[in-house]
């Protein structure tokens, strides 16, 4: 997988934020993520289970209810008042991601 595999609006973002070695890492995590989708959402909040708390255990490993969107899924419970539906649009959606990059790497987000 190479970064021509991506849609045209991810992969001008990508080139954007990361530099040139790490296209084809971002855009793998993007297919990985969201499987190119820029309006991909997983929300396994409820009522019940607001941002970050227990939802199940899997292998000894507690899950934790999230919102995450777009292309890098990126987990809005981690950036409180921010306003989600943002996250839809791919400069936000990669610059998020590009800054949590920078932070940690490629590890889970």
């Amino acid at each position: 997988m190479t970064i021509a595999d991506a849609p045209d609006e991810l992969q001008a973002v990508i080139r954007q934020f990361w530099p040139e070695g790490e296209w084809d890492n971002a855009a793998a995590i993007a297919k990985m993520e969201s499987g190119y989708d820029a309006f991909a959402l997983y929300d396994s909040t409820d009522d019940q289970h607001p941002c970050g708390s227990v939802v199940s255990e899997r292998q000894g490993l507690r899950v934790t209810a999230e919102k995450s969107v777009g292309y890098f899924q990126i987990n809005v419970c981690n950036f409180p008042g921010c306003e989600w539906q943002r996250l839809y649009n791919a400069y936000q959606n990669a610059g998020t991601a590009h800054m949590l990059w920078t932070q940690q790497g490629w590890a889970a987000w």
